[in-house]
This record gives structure tokens, C-alpha cells and sequence, in this order.
């Protein structure tokens, strides 16, 4: 068959000069993802407009059943790109620049090509990214839990391996030039890659029922997680000073909260014992990453047939927490009664 790409790219080019010279920037091209048939040749991609005029070249059209899509993007998304926030990162990576309005556009284009080379070699900066994408395959895995339509589920355990897969993929300082193309191939031949990953890829595409794609996407993400969270990077240790006298502040506050819990715990009030204690495990998970305390596990201890375990962790935590405020010279506003306080104050 003919290919046809370079006269569509000479007719954009001369679209653009002649329509609007004033209103985009770049005319940017790429491979794309054609089968073998239809060559790869680079052909129009995207193009960045410059005002809200700029837009009106966005085009799509057939040509001899083949379909052409000329489409905006603007500088903020491609920016985006640059940072991983999409799926799309060939678009900037594999960009080449057909048009530019001036040469101080075609920099910009080439510092974010760079840019995000330098974030894929960041190993702080994919894991983060990788990290993002798990997020979202675990948001698609919550909603299909409560989903009976085989169809929608299958849809979204595509969608479930392809972010994991992109995630890992970021990991490893790359990213799929062929979106969701031979992904099994490629994550095959990267350096470090979940055990069980692409054989449960694979699994997942031939799974019939419900019950088996749920438990497969299950599994996909489990290894996923367990391989990102043996894999954190290293940071080194920063001095970091606290602030104590807000952590005394936070006591004076929640010291109610444990006489409530001392006090269900004693009536063997169940419910309201549970309640209090997994609210007060927020605020320990709390203290632990703003103070550089130590792990305080509440809720861990909770028996409904024994609120002695709960009552007696809560009496250590709260010994814990005081001991940590005088330490560090605060001290502590507490009074005997309101005779006390009022001559204090």
C-alpha cells in the first residue's frame, strides 16, 4: 500500500501557516502503534495550540481505512507527561518536532523531553509514580468487588493489570511504547519485575468467571504491593525537630478520650469501647509520623470477650505519650480542680 504520512504532515504544516501561524505551537509526530500493514512511517500526532483558536485544527478523518487523528494537547498536559501522569508518555518521549512556531517553542518541547528523562531515572521519583498507579489499580479493584456483570469486571481487570503493569514499568525507569501492546513481552525483559506477575497477566486474560478474575486481580496487586514495599528507596536520615509542646497540647485535648475508653472498658460497654478505639488509632497512626514516636497499636488489642487488653494498652499508651512531653521539658496544663486553675490563670 502507499503511505501516505509525509504528505499529511506537509498538509498540517501548511495548515498551520496559513490558518493559524499565530495560534500553535508545535506540531508534534510520532510512530504511533500501527500493525505491520501500515508501515511506521512518523506521521502527525498531536499538536500544542497556542490560544483558544488554536484548537479548531483538531481533525479526524478515514483515508483509505485508515483512521487519522490530529489532536490537541496543551502545554499543561504535556507537562503533565513529563511527570508520569498519564499513560501517554510515549507522545512526549518519542515526540519529533514537525512544526514550530519559533525556536523558543521547540526548546521548551526539547527541555521536557529531557525532563522527563531525567525523572525516569530517578529511582525516589518512580517509585513514587509507581506507587500512584497502584492507587489506581486498587480504586478499580474496590469497585469491582460489588460488580455482578462479567463484562464490566473483565473491562476493569484490563484496565487493573494495565495500571499495574505501568506502575511497574515506571519502577523500572521505562514506559510502554506500545500502550497496551505486547505488555507480557516487555515486562518479561525487565530487570526487576514481581514473581507470578505476568503469569497472572496471563491468567487474568483467560479467566471465564467472576469469582476467578476478582481473586486474580486480587493477587496481581498483592505481589505488586509486596514488591514496591521491599523495594523503597533509601533515604538518608534527616535531623528533624519536633514540636513538643503541640504534642502536649494534643494530650490535653485527648486525655478525655482515654478516661472514655477506661471507662467503657470498665462498664463492658462493647461497642462504645470498639468506637472510641479504633477513632483514637487515628490520632496514635497520627503522632507516630508527626512526632517520631513509636508504634502505638490500640486497636490491636481489642477482645469483645475481654476489654481488660484494650483498657491496660490504652493506660501504656497514654504513660508513653507523658513521659515523652516531660522529657522534652513541656509542661503538661493540668490542675486539681477549679479553684487551681483559676488562680493560675
Amino acid at each position: 500500500m502507499k503511505y501516505i504520512s509525509k504528505e499529511l504532515n506537509d498538509w498540517a504544516v501548511n495548515k498551520i501557516k496559513t490558518e493559524y501561524l499565530e495560534d500553535v505551537s508545535l506540531l508534534i509526530g510520532h510512530k504511533h502503534w500501527k500493525i505491520k500493514p501500515d508501515g511506521d512511517e512518523v506521521a502527525f500526532n498531536f499538536f500544542i495550540p497556542e490560544t483558544d483558536h488554536g484548537y479548531n485544527l483538531s481533525q479526524t478523518f478515514i483515508i483509505n481505512e485508515i483512521g487519522y487523528d490530529l489532536f490537541p494537547m496543551s502545554w499543561e498536559r504535556v507537562e503533565g507527561l513529563a511527570n508520569i501522569n498519564e499513560t501517554l508518555t510515549t507522545c512526549l518521549a518519542d515526540g519529533v518536532i514537525l512544526y514550530a512556531r519559533s525556536e523558543e517553542d521547540k526548546q521548551r518541547f526539547i527541555n521536557l523531553q529531557k525532563k522527563l528523562a531525567e525523572n525516569l531515572t530517578n529511582p525516589e521519583f518512580t517509585y513514587v509514580k509507581g506507587l500512584e498507579k497502584i492507587n489506581i489499580a486498587m480504586d478499580l479493584y474496590k469497585n469491582m468487588l460489588f460488580d455482578s456483570s462479567l463484562s464490566k469486571v473483565r473491562k476493569a481487570s484490563g484496565y487493573l493489570a494495565g495500571y499495574l503493569a505501568q506502575a511497574i514499568a515506571t519502577f523500572n525507569g521505562t514506559y510502554f511504547r506500545r500502550g497496551p501492546e505486547d505488555q507480557l513481552t516487555i515486562l518479561n525483559n525487565l530487570q526487576h519485575t514481581p514473581k507470578d506477575f505476568t503469569s497472572l497477566y496471563q491468567r487474568i486474560v483467560s479467566a471465564v468467571t467472576l469469582e476467578e478474575t476478582k481473586n486474580l486481580c486480587y493477587q496481581m496487586i498483592k505481589v505488586t504491593r509486596d514488591f514496591f514495599s521491599q523495594r523503597s528507596p533509601k533515604k538518608e536520615k534527616q535531623t528533624v525537630e519536633y514540636n513538643f509542646e503541640d504534642l502536649a497540647d494534643w494530650y490535653e485535648e485527648g486525655t478525655y478520650t482515654f478516661r472514655r475508653i477506661y471507662y467503657y472498658c470498665d462498664q463492658k460497654d462493647v461497642f462504645n469501647s470498639f468506637a472510641w478505639a479504633y477513632n483514637f488509632q487515628q490520632e496514635f497512626d497520627y503522632l507516630e509520623e508527626e512526632f517520631g514516636m513509636k508504634k502505638m497499636d490500640l486497636i490491636g488489642t481489642f477482645d469483645i470477650s475481654d476489654l481488660s487488653a484494650l483498657r491496660k494498652r490504652a493506660k501504656e499508651i497514654e504513660h508513653y505519650i507523658v513521659s515523652i512531653i516531660k522529657e522534652h521539658g513541656v509542661v503538661i496544663q493540668e490542675f486539681d480542680n477549679i479553684e487551681e486553675f483559676l488562680m493560675n490563670n
